[in-house]
């Protein structure tokens, strides 16, 4: 029984390094059209899209990529979402945001909402058009009580995947500038030798919000 229960030790333990080594992986992706150089006192304004993604709304959407651009690049200049959407009321909000590209030639070419956007300042829209995490678990823990007292026993480790998908508009010209999007990828590991415990988690949401943040300052922040 003690030579079973060492082999299945050493086993799980020849395991846990294995997934020690593991690391949050990122990929960075971007189809933009070369984007025009940002004037003095242009702004960029960053939304979700509610008809793409529930699961981030406007301050989701700053506090991923807009802190990391932000701190890339901090001579942006953003106008809030709300202000955005309240200005140029009722063609942003949640309900009514355009989806498709004719939809936003449709709201772009109204005299109306350029005469707002002008009046905001506002060069670059990046719109939030997909986003979510995946974790799928793997192996397992064992539990078990008894007179002399319990404990469990095991090795699970999960794979987790975060995805990020923004649109880029430029305002100004009209026009659709392209997509950016960015992947992460990494592995969990919790051991159980009594108690599971985590030892390894991966910050996939956060790792895929820096670098997509530092992408966009990079392509969006050159200024005249």
């Amino acid at each position: 029984m003690m030579r079973s229960f060492r082999t299945l030790m050493t086993s799980l333990l020849a395991l846990l390094l294995l997934y020690l080594g593991a690391c949050t992986t990122v990929q960075v992706q971007s189809a933009l059209k070369s984007p025009g150089n940002l004037s003095s006192g242009e702004n960029v304004v960053l939304l979700s899209n509610f008809g793409s993604t529930r699961d981030f709304d406007d301050s989701d959407v700053d506090n991923c990529i807009g802190s990391s651009m932000r701190q890339a690049n901090p001579e942006l200049g953003f106008v809030p979402a709300r202000l955005f959407r309240e200005n140029l009321f009722p063609y942003f909000m949640p309900g009514t945001t355009p989806h498709t590209l004719e939809d936003y030639k449709n709201v772009l070419n109204k005299a109306e909402v350029q005469q707002r956007i002008t009046s905001l300042r506002v060069r670059y829209l990046v719109i939030l058009t997909k986003g979510g995490t995946n974790t799928d678990w793997h192996g397992g823990i064992f539990c078990g009580a008894g007179y002399g007292g319990g404990g469990c026993l095991g090795l699970s480790w999960w794979d987790r995947r975060s995805e990020l998908d923004f649109a880029v508009w430029d305002l100004q010209n009209k026009s659709f500038s392209g997509n950016v999007q960015a992947s992460a990828a990494g592995k969990g590991i919790m051991p159980a030798f009594g108690l599971p415990i985590p030892i390894y988690s991966p910050a996939t949401e956060s790792a895929v919000c820096k670098e997509l943040g530092a992408r966009l300052a990079e392509l969006l922040g050159r200024q005249e």
